[in-house]
């Protein structure tokens, strides 16, 4: 059995997420042509950037803070939690009134990048061999 250390395993959750969002974005990019031509491009970029941005820094955030203590840990993820949660607001409201992108295919992109992103995480984060106590 191969184990790993926290850094190791959230490195590879940050490395298999991002190949895993660009594919997500090509595939969401080229629906988005299909279904509504240029506004469903930028609608597709748009939504799986925010989507994307948002779990890179979750793991970086990870990445970071896997050598401290949890509670530190905890507190850096909700922290950048709130930030996310606050950019997005800003986005989401500088959108509003704008008519560049598809509004559906914004959602639709958004919705599923995002559980996309966070069954990944889930997966890499569950499935990581990390002991429970330092080997001497």
């Amino acid at each position: 059995m191969t184990v790993t250390t926290h850094e190791q395993s959230a490195k590879t959750a940050l490395t298999v997420g991002l190949v895993a969002w660009m594919g997500l974005t090509a595939l969401a990019v080229a629906i988005g042509a299909g279904i509504a031509g240029k506004p469903g491009v930028w609608a597709a970029v748009i939504g799986s950037g925010i989507a994307g941005v948002f779990f890179l820094l979750t793991a970086a955030v990870a990445v970071v803070t896997a050598a401290m203590k949890p509670a530190y840990l905890g507190g850096a993820i909700l922290g950048s939690w709130l930030i996310k949660i606050m950019v997005l607001m800003g986005v989401l409201a500088w959108l509003r009134n704008e008519d560049f992108y598809h509004r559906g295919m914004l959602f639709g992109t958004l919705v599923i990048t995002t559980f996309g992103m966070l069954i990944l995480e889930s997966v890499l984060v569950t499935r990581a061999k990390v002991p429970y106590v330092q080997p001497q």
